[in-house]
Parts: structure tokens; C-alpha cells; sequence
């Protein structure tokens, strides 16, 4: 089946074309079992105007694969084999039953290793996020300090990390140089993470979305429509 290339505003998206008798109008979309974007057209209009209409809502394409990829994510089981993200990469799971002692995790190889003496899904998952958690606290640290050297704003002010695990909001910026941060965020790629904390850095020079804001963030991150679109279209993926 041949494959087209659509460019929305979350990216360029791949998409194949079905033909069904009963669509008699317009374009359908949905996803194939991969979560592929396929679009069902009717069986007289040409490719071309197949592709015509659908650049024309580009935005459209963007909202609707944001939406189903979100109910097409299936539900976390955490047993062995299953891939769960660090840093905007899938690892497999690698469970191994130990006889006694508490639970540990390593990173190595390709996989993320999980001793434990107790099979259970659920004590897996306690495990896994307290391991989400401590690397949290090491690499969202290093990226604020990181970032914090780009930002001469901020050159005289004491900063303080809180993380929490949020369910809709990624970071936000008090007054007093209180930065809050998702925990999922260990889960994105570093150039969405650093984003993210740019936009909060920003926020302790202006605590508006200003022009002047948006001066500073430009200067700070030039890339962060893009990474915002990223955060956008994967946030799905990050708050499972």
C-alpha cells in the first residue's frame, strides 16, 4: 500500500489512503492497528485531490491523530517485554525474581532491569516510579543548572526545584522562585525538558505570556514552537 507524507503543524505524518463504497463525500480518518493514520476517501476523488483537501487541514490532521493515539495508547501492564520511555527513548522491561532483599532498578543495556522478590504488576509499578522519581531529581537539577547559566535574569536569584507528579501541567513559576516540574517529564526527550524549564525561567523575568516574555524565551530556546508541538502531540505517552 502506497504511503503519502502530510506536514501539520506537530510535524510531517505519514498516512495511507483506503477507498470504501459507503463514504460517498468527504474524508474519514482513523487509525490502523499500528496507529497509522489512514484515510478513507471516496472512490471517485483523485489522489491529488485527496491530498489537496487534506493539506488544507493540516491543523485538523494534527488535532485528530492527538486525540486518537490518546485512546489508542494502550493501558501500562508492567510485565516483562513491555516498553516504558526514559529521556524520550523506549526501554524494554527486564524483570528478574531475586529470593529476598528490596526492589532495584538499573538502566544497562538497551533495557531497564527490575530485581524484585514480589511478581506483582503493582509492586512493579511502585517500583518503576520511584525509580522515575530519583531520576527526576538528577537530571531535571542538572537541566534547571544548565539552563539557569543561559538565563543572565536570573544570575541573582535563588532558585528552588519542587517536583511533583501532575496530571495536566508540566511546570509553572511562582513570585518567589518556586519552580515546580512534572515528574513525567523524565520521560521526554532533553530538548522538550529544557524547554519546558526555559519557559519557567522566563516567567521569573515576566509572569505574563507578554511580548517581552516570548522576546525572552526566543533568546533562551529558539526552538521551542517546535518542542512544544512535541510535548503536545507525545503528552500521552509522558503521563501514562
Amino acid at each position: 500500500m502506497l504511503c503519502f507524507t502530510i506536514n501539520t503543524p506537530a510535524g510531517p505524518v505519514e498516512y495511507t489512503i483506503k477507498r470504501r463504497t459507503r463514504v460517498k463525500k468527504r474524508l474519514h480518518m482513523e487509525l490502523d492497528e499500528d496507529g497509522g493514520l489512514v484515510i478513507v476517501a471516496p472512490g471517485h476523488w483523485p489522489r491529488a485531490f485527496i491530498r489537496e483537501t487534506l493539506a488544507q487541514n493540516n491543523a485538523g490532521v494534527a488535532r485528530f491523530l492527538a486525540r486518537a493515539r490518546k485512546r489508542h495508547t494502550s493501558v501500562l501492564k508492567y510485565i516483562d517485554g513491555e516498553h516504558h520511555l526514559y529521556l524520550g527513548k523506549p526501554y524494554a522491561l527486564s524483570i528478574q525474581h531475586v529470593s529476598a532483599g528490596q526492589n532495584h532498578i538499573t538502566l544497562t543495556g538497551g533495557e531497564i532491569r527490575i530485581n524484585t522478590s514480589i511478581l506483582r504488576p503493582e509492586k512493579i509499578q511502585t517500583s518503576l516510579h520511584n525509580w522515575y522519581l530519583q531520576q527526576a531529581i538528577t537530571v531535571l537539577s542538572a537541566r534547571l543548572q544548565a539552563m539557569t547559566r543561559r538565563a543572565p535574569w536570573v544570575a541573582n536569584k535563588e532558585i528552588r526545584l519542587k517536583l511533583r507528579r501532575m496530571k495536566r501541567t508540566w511546570g509553572s513559576c511562582s513570585s518567589t522562585a518556586v519552580i515546580k516540574l512534572n515528574t513525567h517529564l523524565i520521560k521526554a526527550p532533553l530538548p522538550v525538558i529544557d524547554s519546558v524549564i526555559a519557559h519557567e525561567l522566563c516567567h521569573l523575568e515576566e509572569m505574563n505570556h507578554g511580548k517581552v516574555f516570548y522576546s525572552l524565551l526566543e533568546s533562551l530556546n529558539p526552538h521551542w514552537r517546535r518542542d512544544r508541538q512535541r510535548l503536545r502531540s507525545d503528552a500521552h505517552l509522558y503521563l501514562r
